[in-house]
């Protein structure tokens, strides 16, 4: 799984060990991951809730992750040139909001 090709997070902390994998198909969407992993001892290496709701719909399994890996960064960006749409404008509150209470 991965967003930008074969090269992700799971391939920088087996490197950061002095390991490696092998890679036999790649998607960036969730929903092909049972179709690739049923039948073979392929693995996919998924954030958790991802993970948790592909095994619910599937009949996959869930394990921990063996690798130490860093948390990925979420990022938003908006235009701020000209006057934001009030829905627009609305969820950019709500998002705002919602990260405020994590801190």
């Amino acid at each position: 799984m991965s967003s930008g090709g074969f090269i992700g997070i799971t391939d920088e902390g087996l490197a950061a060990l002095g390991l490696s994998r092998r890679v036999c198909a790649s998607t960036t969407h969730f929903a092909a991951l049972p179709h690739l992993l049923k039948g073979s001892q392929a693995v996919a290496t998924i954030p958790a809730h991802a993970a948790q709701s592909i095994a619910a719909l599937s009949g996959l399994a869930v394990l921990p992750c063996p690798l130490d890996l860093p948390r990925y960064p979420i990022e938003l960006g908006w235009r701020t040139s000209t006057p934001l749409d009030p829905v627009v404008l609305k969820v950019h509150e709500a998002i705002v909001a919602s990260f405020a209470r994590t801190q």
